[in-house]
């Protein structure tokens, strides 16, 4: 999602704050009034410094970096809880463990404002409640820098965790928890994961399949059946899974079945089927004969 698309959320939501509706059919028709028209941004006097935070933080994303860090210094004075700096200030780093810090921070002011009854109330729903976003996507990045430092337990944890308050998984975070499952040979977590989205079939789910029945049955009827499978959705994989030349660079967009899309893939999992036993050469085999 776009930082632009999430501002226009916010505003929204700012918006419906200042109604007063007594049915949910009264929330419908206001919202079919709006449809087709830009959502107003509300006067900086009109907004708390929790707003004014945020939208110092929105702003900050369209500027260069120097100019972003004042915006983002000046967010903190107005709310030193404003999660949203604390997640700009993470992706800003290049240093893994300098920009941990800053998700930790923003995971640690998510679990103090969403923990308690909010959590009892709103757990297993979290991504569709707009004020939680900030703190899903500070977990969704601590992850990826856990797991580049090499601590792959502790990423595993923080996704399923995320999984648990997000089950729909609108930040599709699950096909890195079962590739990270295989990888740790948590047999057990991986069938039960699986079982949960058994309906995935892109490239990243259909690979990981076949490479979990290869890894825990071998050679058999159902992991060709797998991988035959997978390789038909995706042409492409299989060849850039067994080149030398690891993926470097992703593209901002991809489609079912193309190049970039077996470079998402093969640029998290090439390392985890170089490193299973028997697992390349079973590829290599395979997909000549597809």
């Amino acid at each position: 999602m776009s930082k632009q698309h999430d501002k226009a959320m916010t505003d929204l939501q700012r918006l419906l704050g200042t109604q007063d509706f007594k049915t949910e059919a009264d929330l419908q028709k206001f919202l079919d009034g709006i449809i087709g028209q830009p959502i107003p941004s509300f006067p900086k006097e009109a907004l708390s410094f929790q707003e004014q935070a945020q939208d110092l933080v929105f702003e900050a994303y369209e500027l260069p970096p120097a100019k972003a860090k004042l915006n983002i210094e000046k967010a903190l004075q107005l709310d030193s809880n404003c999660i949203e700096a604390y997640e700009f200030l993470g992706s800003m780093e290049r240093t893994a463990e300098i920009a941990c810090a800053f998700y930790e921070k923003g995971i640690a002011i998510g679990r103090q404002v969403f923990g308690g009854k909010y959590l009892e109330d709103h757990k297993g729903a979290f991504w569709g409640f707009h004020e939680t976003r900030p703190f899903m996507r500070c977990m969704q990045h601590y992850s990826g820098c856990l797991y580049t430092m090499g601590k792959v337990k502790e990423c595993v944890a923080v996704l399923e965790e995320m999984i648990e308050l997000n089950p729909d998984d609108n930040q599709g975070v699950r096909d890195h928890l079962l590739l990270y499952l295989i990888q740790l040979d948590e047999k057990k977590k991986f069938e039960k994961y699986a079982k949960m989205f058994n309906g995935d079939s892109m490239a990243f789910p259909l690979f990981n399949r076949a490479l979990f029945a290869f890894k825990t049955e071998g050679e058999t009827e159902n992991a060709n059946k797998q991988l035959q499978k997978a390789l038909k959705q995706n042409k492409f994989v299989a060849a850039k899974i067994l080149s030398k030349k690891p993926i470097t660079e992703l593209a901002n967009h991809y489609g079912i079945g193309d190049e970039n899309e077996a470079d998402y893939y093969v640029f998290f999992a090439q390392h985890i089927w170089q490193s299973t036993n028997g697992a390349t050469s079973w590829l290599k085999k395979l997909s000549a004969k597809s």
